[in-house]
């Protein structure tokens, strides 16, 4: 016999993590690629982190985190050295987090959770990374 998350993982080779949002909604989630791109709407160069998600029960759909190289830059700049493959992978998360505890319907943000010169200090804070 099978549960849900082992099904999932046979289908897509990872398994689903679950957060229970401050919203109060249940989340599954699980990291699925990075690419590197240029975003159109000027937010320049970066990477979009893409995130499969479902929540409460419903469909799955793709979340892309976008983590913009001004970020990086900013961090190296203010910490004397860069972020590893690995912290901004966490940055994108902890963005990803953030969404769920503070917006009602994150499906329809698929495009705009965004890591950026502005909140990169703040989104890895928790993490101690300094």
């Amino acid at each position: 016999m099978q549960d849900r998350n082992s099904k999932a993982q046979g289908r897509t080779g990872r398994r689903y993590k679950a957060y229970a949002a401050e919203t109060g909604v249940s989340y599954q989630y699980f990291f699925d690629r990075r690419r590197r791109v240029v975003r159109p709407e000027g937010a320049g160069a970066g990477s979009d982190f893409d995130f499969v998600i479902t929540a409460d029960q419903h469909p799955p759909f793709v979340l892309r985190v976008f983590v913009a190289d001004g970020a990086i830059r900013q961090w190296h700049e203010t910490h004397g050295r860069p972020l590893d493959s690995n912290e901004q992978y966490a940055a994108a998360k902890m963005r990803l987090f953030h969404a769920f505890d503070t917006v009602e319907n994150v499906r329809k943000h698929w495009l705009s959770l965004v890591v950026d010169e502005q909140n990169v200090e703040a989104l890895l804070e928790p993490l101690e990374l300094a």
